[in-house]
């Protein structure tokens, strides 16, 4: 079973290199002060970091910046905390293809979203997150130093601290804040 598993996979991440081929997005340094719309790629295999991601998305509608929130769960039910929020899009084990591709329109929306930022959550390297980061065609793209893919994002935050939801978000807030943008 873990073969064939395998194999499907294998599978998987060749058709992502073959769309990756067609994927053109325009490329720009963003920082917050001039962001309107960020999408965030957030694995939610960990239900205690539906906190910070919620209080991060609260921080951003005080600063006017729309989010939308994509999370993946490993599992085939929901928790009850990731139902009904309306900015946030769960997709399951049971919403993905043979080939472990997430496939709704509402993710084909959040891909073809063009994105000031999109943050990338995805820590333990999930390929239904790493589909959807890298196939997106946001502006620009932050995501985690210990991702398989970190050469296909713009940036990336390097943190010791492992699972540390709350310091990673901090951090990539402090560093966006950060980006001159001027010429």
């Amino acid at each position: 079973m873990e073969r064939c598993k395998v194999i499907r996979l294998l599978i998987g991440r060749l058709i992502l290199k073959q769309r990756l081929k067609r994927v053109r997005r325009q490329k720009k340094f963003n920082n917050l002060r001039n962001a309107h719309k960020i999408g965030i790629v957030w694995d939610g295999t960990n239900t205690d970091d539906f906190e910070a991601v919620s209080a991060f998305y609260q921080d951003m509608l005080k600063i006017n910046i729309q989010v939308d929130i994509v999370c993946y769960y490993p599992k085939t039910i929901l928790p009850d905390k990731y139902t009904a929020i309306r900015y946030l899009t769960c997709i399951k084990k049971t919403d993905l293809n043979f080939f472990c591709i997430p496939g709704s329109d509402d993710i084909d929306e959040f891909i073809n979203t063009p994105y000031e930022i999109l943050i990338d959550v995805n820590n333990n390297n999930h390929f239904p997150l790493k589909f959807i980061s890298l196939l997106s065609r946001a502006e620009f793209k932050v995501g985690p130093g210990n991702s398989d893919y970190k050469d296909k994002l713009d940036m990336t935050i390097n943190i010791n601290r492992k699972n540390d939801l709350v310091y990673y978000l901090q951090q990539v807030k402090l560093y966006l804040e950060m980006i001159n943008t001027s010429k």
